[in-house]
């Protein structure tokens, strides 16, 4: 098999640099209204020590990949920087906020960026699966698990910047949806996150089929 012959690095750990930037066009319309995010957060992987693996040709594990930032940490504030881009009033739970604010919790529960290797090439690819939990004050609770792909095709040899660019696609997706569901959440109920408007006191299954 070509790739098991090709010089690389893959005993080598690869370290990741998470994205920091949003989309690069932000889905715009908050209208000021209040989102709390808590921050950081929850970290309910099963493989907490690593975020992926690199692979020889053979498909033998050798290194792992090794995120540099906590992926807790950084995927609820990259949500935050998003909703902010579209103009919501993102706050953090020690700051005040109206009773009306919808609040924004979540567990992170997979990031996994591997090599899969085909007959003569491979291609870069990330799982990522994130819960939310979004509640207001007077009894309102919804809940949705988001997962997407992050595929970089064509590669020879695994290098640290194709990893990269499988992460951004894998983040890019998932924040786009994430973003878009809160949107839909937020629109359907109009009273949340404005002040002096209460919401209706009834729960809803946050999933595909409600948005």
């Amino acid at each position: 098999m070509l790739p098991a012959l090709l010089p690389g690095c893959a005993f080598t750990d690869v370290h990741l640099d998470m994205p920091i930037s949003g989309l690069e066009h932000p889905i715009l319309g908050g209208n000021g209204r209040e989102v709390v995010v808590g921050i950081p957060f929850n970290d309910t992987r099963k493989v907490t020590e690593h975020c992926g693996v690199q692979k020889n040709g053979y498909q033998r594990v050798t290194a792992d990949a090794i995120c540099d930032t906590s992926p807790s940490l950084w995927i609820s504030q990259l949500l935050t920087d998003e909703l902010r881009a579209s103009r919501f009033k993102v706050l953090t739970p020690n700051e005040a906020h109206n009773d009306a604010a919808l609040r924004i919790n979540g567990d992170i529960q997979k990031v996994f960026v591997e090599p899969v290797h085909g007959t003569w090439t491979m291609s870069l690819e990330t799982d990522l699966q994130i819960k939310l939990i979004a509640s207001t004050r007077d009894g309102l609770r919804a809940e949705r698990v988001f997962f997407a792909k992050g595929i970089k095709k064509g590669a020879m040899a695994s290098t640290r910047s194709q990893y990269q660019i499988s992460l951004k696609r894998a983040a890019d997706e998932i924040l786009a949806e994430m973003v878009e569901a809160i949107f839909l959440l937020m629109n359907k109920y109009p009273t949340i996150g404005i002040p002096d408007q209460p919401t209706k006191k009834d729960d809803k299954d946050f999933s595909e089929h409600e948005l």
